[in-house]
């Protein structure tokens, strides 16, 4: 229990600085929309929710850093307690197909589901592309497929995943990270995007327990995220189409966790 413990503490650590350095960046924003001249409270309050994308992107690179100089400053070797280990090019391109046709899969299942801090996310790209043409597009892609995985991945597989396993064991460790990961994501989507986020966590958990990378997690968790893009603009898509691609990526995500099972037995022989 000492693990899972420790474990859930640096949970709370990297979600309470996340929430921490993001009150901080809106209280900064709305400061900044003061003295731009906006004087309503309203106003002020639109301006800085046009910026959340800004404060996503800022805190997490904040939180990122922070966690790193918390480890070195307790000594820590970061590259061993995250398993920041070397990969092949297989275990990525396995890791990815299968954590995409999940993604894929689920994004899919809630296509039709409105999402309140996706919508919130959308009005500030809108909002930096009108102040820089496609300014905003870059920043999302930037905190999607970089910002987003590294920090989630530190976070949830480099120390919680890690923590508790030391002291149990994989499943526990993938069951406990999953859950955290779920509850991290209840503010942004609801109880839909809570079951979703633990239950591609659970796959998060199971490519990391095999191929021993956080770099593979990483790159994984990147193009897991790839479907936000291509189903951005919410495409008309015909019954027989989509129960098409429901069966297809649903094959290609069982097929990856089998072939994922046994390569990582036969590289263990």
């Amino acid at each position: 229990m000492k693990g899972i413990w420790k474990a859930i503490a640096y949970f709370v650590l990297y979600f309470g600085l996340t929430m921490i350095l993001q009150v901080l960046l809106s209280i900064v924003f709305c400061a900044i929309g003061a003295a731009n001249g906006l004087h309503d409270e309203t106003l002020i309050m639109e301006f800085a929710n046009n910026n959340i994308l800004g404060m996503t992107v800022i805190s997490g690179i904040l939180t990122v850093l922070i966690l790193y100089f918390v480890f070195k400053l307790r000594k820590k070797q970061v590259k061993q307690e995250w398993k920041l280990n070397r990969f092949k090019v297989k275990d990525v391109i396995l890791g990815t197909v299968t954590a995409f046709s999940f993604s894929f899969l689920f994004a899919l299942c809630t296509y039709n589901v409105s999402m309140e801090n996706s919508l919130m996310i959308l009005k500030s790209v809108g909002f930096y592309n009108e102040v820089i043409p496609l300014f905003g597009t870059i920043m999302m892609v930037v905190n999607l497929l970089v910002i987003a995985p590294i920090s989630e991945e530190i976070a949830l597989r480099g120390i919680v995943y890690s923590s508790v396993e030391k002291t149990t064991n994989a499943v526990t460790a993938i069951i406990v990270s999953s859950i955290l990961f779920g509850l991290m994501h209840l503010m942004a989507g609801g109880i839909v995007l809570v079951i979703g986020a633990t239950l591609m966590s659970l796959v998060f958990g199971y490519i990391f327990h095999k191929f021993k990378s956080l770099w593979v997690c990483i790159i994984a968790h990147a193009v897991a995220n790839l479907p936000d893009f291509i189903l951005y603009n919410k495409p008309d898509i015909s019954d027989g189409i989509f129960w098409g691609l429901v069966i297809f990526f649903a094959c290609v995500f069982i097929a990856g966790i089998c072939v994922i099972h046994k390569t990582a037995q036969s590289d263990n022989a």
